[in-house]
């Protein structure tokens, strides 16, 4: 099969697309031939040995959408998806023709779902659902911030918190991205900029504060201090490329907040199977919509890493053409 394969850490647009065996399934596994594999920028810094524990050689991609082609008999010929903190890390991944996962992470995939959707869906959802329903257990007396509503996780964690009942504020990029947010849930969306964050936020709030703050950009986490109310939660994800914040230490302990770290590359594929299925009826019935994201071939992945790298889009590689 062809498969994209990390032989040593380094520039993302070296790699090689290369032929190499395809994988046998061994007991309680299935095998998978995959129509659509998302590119995210964990993949991307996983090829250049940015993301611990990955062994090589070893091929990439977290998410996956496609059909089994052997396994348990009642799973043979239908369509799955999925994700996976170890998939792409510690085994093989999606960035190829077929893959091989657990048969307990097997999942039908929503019919209401294309196969390009779902296959770039997996991260950014699991990612948003481990913050906001599991750590932050956010609910419908909860007004929840989330920066960045526009992006690949923070669409999807304003469809997540919208569903949950909350009322979500999200900030955007520019003018055209405000509708794009209010087509996903946001009852209210302003712009990102920082210096008037928590102004607007109290402002909007009547200087109550959010009870729940979501920065997925890693970039604002001294802003979302400030901005949350008291008794607040404050989910991070990410962090600046030196991965250090300069915050107001009192804000935090005089309002009492609680800041939850959340990784999903601790989610392995059968966990993260279970939380997309807990999703699963939001995407029947469409209050949950995956990102757009453009489709290319596999041989284009080298040039596919180098833009995801510079921030230019949401990309799927669709390894069979």
């Amino acid at each position: 099969m062809r498969a994209v394969v990390i032989r040593e850490f380094g520039d993302p647009g070296r790699v090689r697309v290369e032929k190499i065996a395809q994988p046998e399934p061994g007991a309680g596994e299935a095998l998978v031939r995959v129509v659509a594999a998302g590119v995210n920028p964990s993949d991307v810094k996983n090829i250049q040995g940015a993301m611990a524990g990955t062994t090589l050689p070893r091929v990439p991609g977290r998410d996956f959408a496609g059909v089994v082609v052997s396994g348990p008999a009642e799973w043979v010929g239908r369509e799955v998806w999925g994700t996976g903190g170890d998939v792409g890390f510690t085994r093989d991944g999606s960035h190829a023709e077929f893959m091989v996962v657990p048969e307990a992470a097997l999942i039908e995939k929503p019919r209401g779902l294309a196969m390009e959707a779902a296959g770039a869906a997996g991260v950014t959802f699991v990612t948003a659902w481990s913050a906001l329903a599991t750590a932050a257990n956010a609910g419908p007396r909860d007004t929840v911030l989330v920066t960045g509503g526009n992006g690949g996780v923070g669409s999807a964690a304003v469809q997540i918190a919208a569903a949950l009942g909350a009322r979500v504020m999200g900030t955007v990029r520019s003018e055209e991205d405000v509708e794009r947010a209010r087509e996903m849930g946001a009852t209210e969306t302003f712009g990102a900029k920082a210096e008037a964050l928590t102004e607007e936020v109290m402002r909007r709030t009547d200087g109550r504060g959010a009870d729940v703050v979501f920065d997925t950009t890693g970039q604002l986490f001294a802003e979302c201090v400030e901005a949350a109310g008291h008794g607040g939660r404050v989910c991070v994800i990410s962090s600046p490329a030196n991965g250090r914040a300069a915050f107001n230490l009192r804000s935090l302990y005089r309002k009492e907040l609680q800041v939850l770290g959340v990784d999903s590359r601790r989610l392995d594929v059968t966990a993260c199977a279970r939380l997309l299925a807990a999703m699963g009826q939001g995407f029947e019935e469409g209050r949950f919509r995956a990102a757009e994201a453009e489709a290319r071939p596999l041989d284009e992945a080298p040039a596919v890493y180098l833009r995801v790298l510079q921030g230019a889009g949401r990309f799927c590689l669709r390894p069979h053409g």
